[in-house]
């Protein structure tokens, strides 16, 4: 009679079936992370392409409407125009405007824009117009005056619009770097899930 030989399991050890149900309650843990992982990553890729196409839609209808946008990075103009707001201001002959209208014009030292209102405007030389201007928050007006042949009318404003602009520009590493780590963190565990049954199998 030929002998069958048996494999037994030490007292105490995990049986066969044991390791296995170990194995794949292990392999779960690191999938169901990898799933709130892809959760985050498409919600910012979702988010990210609103704010692309929302963004394309604006440029779109500013250049339709020959209107042009600015960020207001003072308070001068407060509080019907607050820090943080975007302008919306179409170009029109300087000799068109009048006292009580909103224009941007280039600062007089060339740095930037100034946004403020007319407080006076008298005919000046080669068919451009001097303007005097003064923010509504300013209790005096600009030091020197503005001498220009076309200024950019405000037809209106929207708050707060400019602060998520400047955030988005100022953030832009820091979101292209989460998506990077969010990739990351998706890609690797599913690898290492893929490999880890094989090395289960392997005696």
């Amino acid at each position: 009679m030929t002998a069958v030989a048996t494999e037994r399991t030490p007292a105490g050890a995990p049986t066969r079936r044991a390791r296995r149900e170990q194995q794949q309650h292990a392999a779960a843990r690191p999938r169901a992370g990898t799933r709130a992982a892809r959760r985050a990553q498409r919600l910012l890729l979702d988010l990210a392409a609103v704010v692309g196409v929302l963004s394309l839609l604006a440029v779109a209808a500013c250049l339709a409407l020959g209107v042009r946008p600015a960020v207001v990075v003072s308070g001068s103009m407060a509080p019907g125009i607050p820090v943080g707001a975007v302008t919306l201001a179409r170009t029109v002959p300087a000799e068109s405007v009048a006292v009580g209208d909103v224009v941007t014009v280039p600062r007089t030292d060339g740095r930037g824009l100034v946004t403020h209102r007319v407080i006076e405007t008298a005919p000046g030389t080669g068919g451009a117009t001097t303007l005097r201007l003064q923010g509504d928050a300013n209790t005096e007006p600009d030091a020197l005056p503005y001498t220009v042949t076309e200024v950019g009318q405000v037809l209106g404003s929207v708050p707060h619009v400019g602060r998520a602009i400047v955030a988005l520009q100022e953030n832009v590493v820091a979101v292209v770097a989460g998506l990077l780590v969010l990739t990351a963190a998706v890609t690797f565990p599913a690898r290492a899930a893929r490999r880890s049954p094989g090395r289960a199998r392997t005696r």
